[in-house]
């Protein structure tokens, strides 16, 4: 599926996105399997949980945003509180209520890892002061706003398409 986006504007980061710093604590001072809260790497797989642990309210970040592994160029969707390894990684946090919503959420991922990858790499990562500085471009409303309405449906839609497509491929393996 093709999306125009002929007549998406871009916007700043910083007008769609309070940023923070992840709290860190480093891999020695967890105990892997010990709890519930999600302890979230840079690392791309498992939506970069790598164990799941307890820990003290104060090592907590807020749920509900998107992560950028600050090193890897990583992005992940953290819905609950979690733990970060690393204080390089960076909390984006939806100004916006209506861009909360997962959908929306997961729309953004796709338009910052096309938009920020290429720009950022190891040897040149990401930081709080760089990505201040960046812009994403977005599909906008009859007033050139974000249209959140229009992100937040095609994501349902996609994910309908890719339940419909695994439950095919399911039946014809069975």
């Amino acid at each position: 599926m093709r999306i125009d986006v002929s007549a998406w504007r871009m916007f700043p980061l910083v007008d769609l996105f309070d940023m923070h710093n992840t709290n860190s604590i480093v891999q020695n001072l967890i105990d892997p399997g010990s709890g519930d809260v999600p302890y979230v790497t840079a690392q791309a797989g498992n939506n970069g949980v790598a164990a799941r642990i307890s820990c003290p309210d104060e090592w907590l970040n807020e749920g509900g945003c998107i992560m950028v592994g600050g090193k890897t160029m990583t992005f992940t969707y953290q819905p609950v509180p979690f733990v970060s390894n690393d204080s390089h990684n960076i909390a984006l946090y939806a100004r916006d209520g209506r861009a909360r919503d997962v959908n929306c959420q997961m729309f953004l991922i796709c338009v910052l890892r096309v938009a920020l990858s290429s720009k950022y790499s190891w040897g040149d990562s990401v930081s709080m002061r760089s990505i201040r500085k960046d812009m994403v471009p977005l599909p906008v409303d009859g007033d050139g706003n974000p249209d959140w309405d229009f992100m937040s449906g095609f994501m349902a839609d996609m994910f309908t398409l890719s339940a419909s497509t695994l439950d095919d491929l399911t039946r014809v393996h069975r």
